[in-house]
């Protein structure tokens, strides 16, 4: 992609979901030069949300899913792990290049709820996104999809085994993880090098997260940016809930890694008890 080129001109692009995640690609997407006439975004109906989108001047480009499935080239999927069920009737038609954002739910979970193959994605917080200091993982590798997250400005890492997703995303959690950690003056350089032995790439997420740190003005400040952080039953959760318990940082890592897991398998079971529910 040659200059500041702007691709995607005969795309339309959906987001399902425009919660902060969502609403930030959008934004992002516009602010890069792509036409906001080809954008469409849906939204759970949360007051908060759509105030959120109107002071964002997105009004217009609200859809709903099925409008969403039946017309975009491009579809990004950024709603919580637990709202996969809530995707499965969707008119998904194969020909549209599918990006899931959600975090632990795995490629074949996916392709078992919406009948089509989908890509992974792992974006670091929103916030970095709109910074421009944003890190993503992609699974399985795809041309086109590094292609547009790279024009989104994002640095890209491509992910050869999905297990390797489990870490990225606890990767993307460590900004919130290293303010505990470094208050309780815990040993963060063994727990690098130990989760670096499983994924190469780790140090350079780790170094990432250390960069992207804001600066604080009080101790408030920091607990509030770490809340922020922080979505009910997540994987940030799970990592600072193990620092605060007062496990070791690698202990908080491995538990951040296992929330993921357990996302994965939570998905998995309850999409085939559906399944079973379906058959009677």
């Amino acid at each position: 992609m040659a200059g500041n080129e702007v691709p995607l001109v005969n795309e339309t692009i959906g987001i399902i979901g425009a919660g902060y995640l969502g609403k930030t690609l959008a934004e992002t997407f516009i602010e890069r030069g792509f036409s906001k006439e080809r954008l469409m975004i849906s939204y759970g109906g949360k007051l908060s949300t759509f105030e959120s989108i109107k002071k964002a001047g997105l009004v217009e480009n609200i859809a709903d899913n099925n409008e969403i499935c039946r017309k975009s080239t491009i579809i990004f999927i950024a709603v919580k792990p637990q709202a996969l069920k809530e995707l499965k009737n969707l008119p998904f038609t194969g020909n549209s290049l599918v990006v899931s954002c959600m975090a632990g739910i795995s490629s074949a979970s996916l392709k078992e709820a919406l009948g089509i193959d989908v890509f992974r994605i792992m974006p670091g917080g929103p916030d970095t996104i709109k910074e421009k200091k944003g890190i993503v993982a992609v699974h399985p590798q795809n041309y086109i999809l590094t292609e547009i997250l790279s024009f989104m400005g994002l640095k890209v890492h491509e992910l050869q085994d999905e297990e390797m997703m489990h870490i990225f995303t606890v990767g993307v959690c460590l900004p919130a993880a290293l303010l505990i950690a470094d208050k309780k003056r815990l040993d963060i350089g063994n727990a690098i090098e130990v989760i670096e032995k499983e994924y190469t790439d780790f140090r350079d997420v780790y170094i990432w997260a250390k960069n992207v740190l804001p600066d604080f003005n009080s101790d408030k400040e920091q607990e509030k940016y770490v809340e922020h952080m922080s979505t009910k039953g997540g994987i940030t959760e799970a990592i600072v809930n193990s620092l605060n318990f007062g496990d070791t940082f690698l202990e908080a890592l491995r538990k951040g890694i296992a929330r993921s897991k357990e996302i994965s398998t939570f998905a998995r079971l309850t999409l085939s008890d559906d399944g079973k529910t379906d058959k009677n």
